[in-house]
């Protein structure tokens, strides 16, 4: 059926464009009353091409028909808060909390919501009270609705020893605004701050968007930004890292290649990482000017969930976290016939170089180099983990970089990375 509905959407764009295929998607679900399945799997297709206006409008023709689906109400709560309409996400998830109290998704999903709309300690709370439900039923394991929902259930878990969630509570509960900060001394570290892009000369809204970045940098007195090409970038690696050159060599997407030389350069000095789709924030200049009088590497701490983002960071010079987690990579092959049957998504996320690998290096490192504390002196702008012989710093969220997101032209092509890798 899914390849049906597939074929389906695909007809109906060549003939009218996207507009007509979620109006026949819509009609199809509406003269089909008794399919029950079917406002499900229309909706779980939209979700999938992103058309979540269409999966609410269709996921609330099946509740209006039967409101104890959960499953199709989950689809539906997810989609409003994709679509940003965050009351109608609290409302469906707050249904699905008193439908399943002992499922995680509704806590995950209210929380989320209350967190779009400011009710931050609110948002907590819920999603403690959910978390420890999932703890008191041994039910962590059997919680694999989404990524955001293991990564609550596996930081909570381990917070004992393991200080990322205490981390990202602080910063949700911290206050938007900076209030006076005095800067002790001058700056400790003084990074490259670096770019990849690998056609050669980046397009000009890309463009656009590192000379904003060289503007803070020159306010903070530091070097412009370097941007690499896929050659000058490879002839830094056989220069100064070369066990990183077979990952450069076999990545299979310009974004793996990416993902490699950021580490490997970061191994030859202080590094500011950048990547190209990158704004600076209200507050990036405040982030930094305090970040760089700490000697201590610099984290990205995503906002909505207690993980690592691997698209900003300062990587200081010999610094343990980054050690141990390049050591392990040194000679890595995309190649190798072990990731055969690893879809590309998880390859490039999971399995190498991404983000991933920069939180499960984290774990590690606390678990290895106990105690690791959690510091919260230097909030709103960042935290650190302090460990027995060295420490490092993590931002929040949009606190120091934002996202151009669509409006840059190469993330509407093809060659985007998530499109090719779901492709």
């Amino acid at each position: 059926m899914n390849k049906a509905l597939k074929a389906l959407v695909l007809v109906a764009e060549r003939l009218g464009g996207t507009g007509f295929a979620q109006t026949l998607l819509r009609v199809l679900v509406t003269c089909t009353p008794h399919w029950r399945r079917g406002p499900l799997l229309v909706a779980r297709l939209c979700t999938k091409r992103r058309w979540f206006a269409a999966a609410t409008q269709i996921g609330e023709i099946g509740l209006q028909r039967d409101s104890s689906f959960t499953g199709l109400r989950l689809v539906v709560a997810d989609s409003y808060l994709a679509g940003r309409q965050f009351d109608a996400a609290l409302h469906h998830a707050q249904q699905l909390i008193a439908a399943a109290p002992d499922s995680f998704d509704g806590y995950h999903l209210a929380s989320e919501s209350l967190q779009q709309l400011g009710r931050s300690e609110e948002a907590i709370r819920l999603l403690e009270q959910g978390l420890d439900r999932c703890v008191a039923n041994g039910s962590t394991a059997d919680q694999g609705r989404s990524r955001h929902v293991q990564r609550h259930l596996q930081a909570y878990e381990k917070r004992e020893w393991f200080p990322l969630y205490s981390l990202w509570r602080a910063a949700v509960l911290a206050p938007e605004q900076v209030q006076d900060l005095a800067l002790p001394g001058d700056l400790r570290c003084r990074p490259q701050a670096i770019q990849y892009w690998s056609q050669g000369t980046p397009p000009a809204d890309v463009q656009v968007l590192t000379a904003r970045w060289n503007q803070l940098l020159k306010g903070l007195g530091l070097p412009p930004v370097q941007v690499f090409s896929q050659q000058a970038a490879r002839a830094w690696i056989a220069a100064h890292q070369p066990d990183f050159l077979v990952a450069f060599d076999s990545a299979p997407h310009y974004a793996a290649e990416s993902d490699v030389f950021r580490l490997a350069y970061a191994m030859g000095g202080d590094t500011f990482w950048i990547d190209s789709d990158l704004l600076p924030a209200a507050q990036a200049s405040a982030v930094l000017a305090l970040a760089l009088r700490q000697d201590a590497s610099l984290l990205f701490l995503k906002r909505k969930v207690p993980y690592l983002q691997s698209s900003a960071f300062v990587a200081r010079a010999g610094c343990p976290y980054f050690q141990a987690m390049a050591e392990p990579l040194r000679g890595f092959d995309y190649a190798d016939p072990q990731w055969a049957g690893v879809s590309r998504l998880h390859l490039i996320h999971d399995f190498s170089f991404g983000p991933a690998t920069y939180a499960k290096t984290l774990e590690q490192v606390c678990s290895d180099r106990r105690p690791a504390l959690a510091c919260h002196e230097h909030l709103p702008l960042l935290q650190q983990i302090q460990f027995p012989t060295f420490r490092l710093s993590l931002f929040s969220g949009e606190r120091l970089v934002v996202g151009a997101g669509k409006d840059l032209a190469y993330k509407r092509s093809s060659d985007n990375w998530k499109v090719w890798a779901r492709s």
